[in-house]
């Protein structure tokens, strides 16, 4: 059962024929949108990980390359858009049994490309922005928005496929976090499981 942040989607633009393809080995962090939306340019090609320290902070472990595709173009209202689609896997955290398990992350949105807040406000209910306030935007960050944006609330894994818990490992943290909630609201019993400590040894 996965979890996922409420946004709303776009996909009924029609992209024109792009007429230019641009690979790269890893995508280019910096890129002037508008220029390309002009061009019709699709960008291809993968990310630097190490340049997403969000999703990192967010997942166990990066787990695979992120590969994107990013077609950016003029729409049939003459507002310059991309359709950004890329995917990667990760490793999370299962909720149920704390072991780690693969997951798939995959977007394909399409943001229209404007320059403030204000420009964004202006646009239909049923589009989204990408805010670009200099001539230059951050490719990768907006990649790493998008994955952000589909990565689960809470990941579980199908119950079948859960590891046991290790009770041993869960008492004694349960013990341990006891014994801290003793001490605090008793001190004199600090000094009991202290005398205690020295006798044993």
């Amino acid at each position: 059962m996965d979890f996922f942040f409420d946004r709303v989607r776009c996909h009924h633009y029609h992209c024109p024929t792009m007429l230019i393809n641009e690979e790269y080995s890893y995508l280019p962090q910096y890129v002037d949108p508008r220029r390309l939306s002009m061009q019709g340019k699709t960008l291809t090609g993968s990310v630097d990980v190490t340049l997403c320290s969000r999703l990192k902070e967010a997942v166990k472990e990066i787990s695979s390359t992120i590969d994107a595709s990013l077609s950016f173009y003029l729409e049939q209202q003459g507002r310059k858009a991309v359709n950004i689609r890329a995917s990667g896997s990760v490793k999370v955290i299962c909720q149920r049994c704390l072991s780690s398990m693969p997951l798939k992350l995959e977007c394909d949105t399409i943001l229209c490309i404007v320059w403030s807040e204000e420009e964004a406000d202006a646009l239909p209910k049923n589009l989204e922005a990408w805010i670009v306030p200099e001539d230059k935007g951050n490719l990768i960050d907006l990649i790493e928005d998008e994955l952000l944006l589909v990565l689960p609330f809470i990941t579980y894994h199908k119950k079948e496929e859960c590891e046991p818990l290790d009770t041993n490992i869960l008492l004694s943290e349960s013990s341990n976090k006891t014994e801290e909630v003793n001490i605090e609201s008793n001190p004199f019993e600090a000094l009991k499981i202290l005398k205690g400590k020295i006798t044993e040894k």
